[in-house]
C-alpha cells in the first residue's frame, strides 16, 4: 500500500502492540514509516480478549502496565537505540536500529474505554481513536481527555478520531460530519461488518460530502 499511494495515511485502528517483542515492533514500524515517507499512524490499545494474551504466554492482568511502558520504549528505540532500556516489563540492551522517517517516530494514537485507558491516552498518546459511540458520549470523552492532558502537562494538538458506519446519503454524511465535529472529533474511520457497501463506493456525492464536510 505504501508503494502505490502517495497521500493516504497508513496504519491500524487499535492493535495490541505490547504483545510483540519491542525491538521487532519498533523495527517493523520504523521500516513502514520509511517506506511510506512518514505516512504511518500507529493505533494501539491494551486489549480486552484474554485469550490473545494467554496464547502468547503473557499475563492478561499486566496488559495495561506493559502498554504504559511499551509506548515510551518504542520512542526510545526510535530516537536513541544506542542507549539500553531497563524497565519493569522490558530490558533492552544497546542496539543498532533503523530510525523512522518521522522525527521522533510515527504518532501513536490510543484507543480505550476504561478510565485507566483514557489516562494512558492522555499521558502517552499523540491522539485518540474511539469506537462507534453516540455523539454526546464522544463529546464527554473528548472533554475528559483534555482535562487529563492538562493535569499531565500535555500541550499541543491531540487529534480525536471516531469509528462510524458509512452514511447512505449526502444528507446523512453532512449530518454525521457536523455532529461529530461539534463533539470535538477531528476525523472519521469508516467501519462495517464485512465489505464496504458498493452503494457507498458508487455514490461519489456521498463520499465527497463525507470528506468535505
Amino acid at each position: 500500500m505504501a508503494a502505490v499511494t502517495e497521500r493516504v495515511i497508513l496504519g491500524t485502528s487499535v492493535s495490541q502492540i505490547a504483545l510483540r517483542p519491542p525491538v521487532l515492533m519498533a523495527r517493523e514500524l520504523a521500516t513502514l514509516d520509511r517506506l511510506s515517507e512518514g505516512r504511518l499512524l500507529v493505533g494501539a490499545g491494551a486489549g480486552w480478549v484474554e485469550e490473545e494474551f494467554t496464547s502468547t504466554g503473557i499475563a492478561f492482568e499486566t496488559r495495561g502496565g506493559r502498554l504504559n511502558e511499551f509506548i515510551p520504549l518504542l520512542r526510545h528505540l526510535w530516537t536513541k537505540p544506542e542507549e539500553p532500556w531497563q524497565g519493569k516489563f522490558f530490558t533492552v540492551p544497546a542496539i543498532g536500529l533503523v530510525k523512522p522517517a518521522t522525527p521522533g517516530g510515527p504518532p501513536i494514537y490510543l484507543g480505550a474505554a476504561s478510565s485507566a485507558g483514557l489516562r494512558r491516552a492522555a499521558r502517552y498518546g499523540d491522539g485518540f481513536i474511539a469506537t462507534a459511540l453516540p455523539v454526546a458520549t464522544l463529546a464527554n470523552i473528548r472533554q475528559r481527555l483534555e482535562e487529563m492532558r492538562e493535569r499531565f502537562g500535555r500541550e499541543g494538538p491531540f487529534p480525536f478520531l471516531a469509528q462510524v458506519t458509512p452514511p447512505a446519503t449526502v444528507e446523512d454524511a453532512r449530518a454525521m460530519v457536523k455532529g461529530h465535529s461539534s463533539a470535538g472529533v477531528n476525523g472519521l474511520i469508516l467501519t462495517y461488518p464485512s465489505e464496504l457497501p458498493d452503494a457507498f463506493l458508487d455514490n461519489r456525492d456521498v463520499v465527497k460530502a463525507l470528506i468535505e464536510g
